[in-house]
């Protein structure tokens, strides 16, 4: 039998035709208990997987925290049509979606798959060193219209 003591407390239901689109309303609470809680130190990392028919087309050097391209950490996309893999070789860095409110953690355990024409960007928080592999898709049949003003520092690296 449960020992625990119920509160008489009133449950707390969002109201989405009062407060707004639920998903915000609820979005908003969770980054709030973070922020109080200080869940803000728990890592967060992708588990994204490749395309099961990509072929690699490319990768940058060794990149680190002292000799890194500046655009990777600007708003940019990876080439038109291309998978980006930041692998970190030691160390760790971050890495933002700049259409989401999630930091990832990239370190040699948990590299992080980079969608094609989906900005982002890399936070380097230390000492770090890096590569970034490019893998085409051969299969991807969506016809999606391609941002031809993103910034695309990686197309320097494909073959």
């Amino acid at each position: 039998m449960c020992n625990c003591k119920r509160e008489n407390e009133i449950p707390n239901y969002l109201t989405p035709d009062i407060e707004g689109n639920a998903s915000e309303v609820i979005e908003e609470e969770i980054n709030e208990k973070i922020t109080k809680d200080n869940l803000k130190d728990i890592k967060l990392y992708d588990s994204q997987k490749l395309p099961t028919d990509c072929i690699k087309t490319g990768e940058t050097p060794i990149l680190s925290d002292e000799k890194y391209f500046p655009e990777l950490v600007k708003k940019h996309m990876t080439p038109k049509d291309i998978y980006g893999v930041l692998k970190v070789l030691c160390g760790e860095l971050e890495f933002l979606w700049n259409d989401e409110n999630k930091i990832y953690t990239v370190d040699k355990d948990h590299p992080l798959i980079i969608e094609p024409e989906r900005y982002h960007h890399v936070i380097i928080t230390g000492r770090v060193q890096f590569i970034i592999e490019f893998y085409k898709e051969f299969s991807n049949k969506k016809n999606k219209e391609h941002n031809k003003e993103a910034l695309r520092p990686g197309e320097k690296f494909i073959h």
